[in-house]
């Protein structure tokens, strides 16, 4: 804890080593969460090193909470600066509600395997990633990041009942491909 309060006061003072610890501790966690929403891995690298420009160049917001975790509030801060930056990417490439067409996935059942796995949870996420980017960014949002409704249309500025019919046929077609032997 010592060491990353250190670094925390030295990102408040631009120290370029700092900077720099901070960005190797964290650059795997958030290529992997731009990644989600992101369809090559170019960009997503791209778009993470943008997201850490931005992080430094705003960390004077940083209200850290040294009693409690500062890891904990640090990495909580920084994420909504990544999905800042992954919307500001995004928002003009977003055509909803059905402007993308989503592929046809309804077969007969897959074998799956167990929930808890690895597999799975990469099962699910290449499931995610065959939605349009509108909606993937919506469902991503939604149930990777927790926002509600109301925050993703306040972020996207559309409709509530927009981002919610999106949820609702995101969450569809990924249980219906999940569950289908078909592949995008």
């Amino acid at each position: 804890m010592e060491q990353l309060l250190h670094i925390i006061k030295g990102c408040y003072k631009n120290d370029r080593q700092s900077q720099r610890s901070l960005y190797e501790q964290y650059y795997g966690y958030f290529l992997r969460v731009v990644f989600r929403y992101i369809d090559t891995y170019e960009e997503a690298r791209r778009l993470t090193d943008h997201a850490f420009i931005v992080i430094f160049r705003n960390f004077s917001h940083f209200r850290p909470v040294l009693k409690n975790e500062p890891g904990f509030h640090l990495a909580a801060w920084m994420k909504g600066m990544v999905i800042s930056a992954i919307i500001g990417e995004l928002k003009p490439k977003i055509n909803l509600p059905l402007h993308d067409k989503l592929p046809n996935r309804l077969q007969e059942a897959a074998h799956l395997p167990p929930m808890e796995t690895p597999t799975f949870y990469a099962e699910v996420i290449e499931t995610i990633k065959g939605l349009p980017p509108g909606y993937r960014t919506v469902f991503n949002l939604h149930v990777i990041e927790g926002y509600s409704p109301i925050e993703i249309a306040k972020m996207l500025s559309m409709s509530e009942q927009t981002i919610t019919l999106c949820i609702r046929i995101s969450r569809e077609y990924c249980i219906k491909s999940l569950f289908t032997g078909a592949h995008l």
